[in-house]
Order: structure tokens, then sequence, then C-alpha cells
């Protein structure tokens, strides 16, 4: 895949990341794209980019809801599924916030994840009521999936943002752990 700054090559990196592939590369190729902004084009565009968002959303979800079924409430477990949460909403926070596209745009993609992940966060506080001793409760506050703005490394990488919208962000691979793994029996 190239840079995007055609209709038809926004549709590709649209179309592949609403089906969850390859979206490293996508994302940071979706961001150094620009958009055509001729009529007709610009309303399908932002179609396109809403409908992959509201898919990712749902696909989200479905995610979080299948971890937490499977491993029936385990504290350590609960914690994985919840921080996987935030970082699949962090990668869609990067997706929400394309600069080639209008801040109006931008913004209401974004208010869209924040809506949407606090819907998610009350509906598992209120899951959470039914448990006596309070520690899944504060398991779910301490892991809040709304505090997805917070996630620095989403690919694994560094990626350095600029305040400067002609500059793009810059990918440098994250440092190399020196510490020693201890892994107690």
């Amino acid at each position: 895949m190239s840079v995007p700054t055609t209709y038809s090559q926004w549709v590709v990196c649209l179309d592949e990341f609403k089906k969850g592939q390859g979206d490293e590369e996508n994302v940071l190729l979706m961001e150094k794209g620009t958009v055509p902004w001729t009529e007709g084009v610009a309303e399908r565009l932002i179609q396109r980019l809403y409908d992959a968002i509201e898919s990712r959303l749902r696909m989200s979800g479905d995610q979080l809801n299948r971890d937490l079924n499977q491993h029936n409430l385990d504290e350590t477990s609960m914690v994985k599924a919840l921080l996987s949460a935030r970082k699949r909403l962090a990668v869609l926070k990067r997706m929400a916030d394309l600069q080639a596209f209008p801040k109006k745009v931008r913004d209401a993609m974004l208010e869209m994840l924040v809506d949407h992940a606090q819907q998610m966060q009350q509906s598992l506080e209120k899951t959470a009521m039914d448990d006596r001793t309070g520690r899944l409760r504060s398991v779910i506050r301490n892991n809040a999936i709304t505090r997805f703005g917070e996630v620095d490394n989403v690919f694994g990488g560094t990626m350095s943002h600029k305040d400067s919208s002609s500059q793009k962000p810059e990918w440098t691979p994250g440092p190399k752990s020196t510490k020693r793994r201890v892994i107690l029996r």
C-alpha cells in the first residue's frame, strides 16, 4: 500500500482498517495522506471513516465481552482485558484524529469514541455493583477504558506527535528492555 492521496486509495485503507487488518501500516500511511476535498468525495470519505470506526467499536466491544466471559472474572485476566480494550480504543483515537480530515470531522469522531468508552465503562461498573467485596469495582475503576487517551505506545514503537499539522508523525522503535525477567513459582 501507499500513502493515500486519491479516493480509491483511501477506500482501500479504510476498508482494510474496518476489517481490522494491518492497523499499524494503515494508520501510519493515513496519517501521511491527503484527502481530495472535492464535491461528493468528501462526504463519501467521511461516511467511510465513520463506518470504519463504528465497525471497529463494535468489534472492540465484542472482543471485550469475549475476554471477560472467557476468564470468569479472574482479576488478572480482567485487567488484561480492560487494558487491551483501552489499547484498541487508542488505535481508534489515532484513526479518528487523522489530520487529513477537517477539525470538525475529527472532533465528531473523537466525541463518538469518548461517548462509547464512557458507556462501556458505566456498563462495567454497573455490572460490578453485584460484587459485595468491592474488589471487582475497584479493578474496573483503576483500569478504566475511558483513559484510552493515555496510551502512548499503541503499536509497540514510540510515536512522537508534533503539534503541527505540517509535520507528520515519526515512528521509531521503542527501547528494548534491559530488565531481567523473574518468574516465581
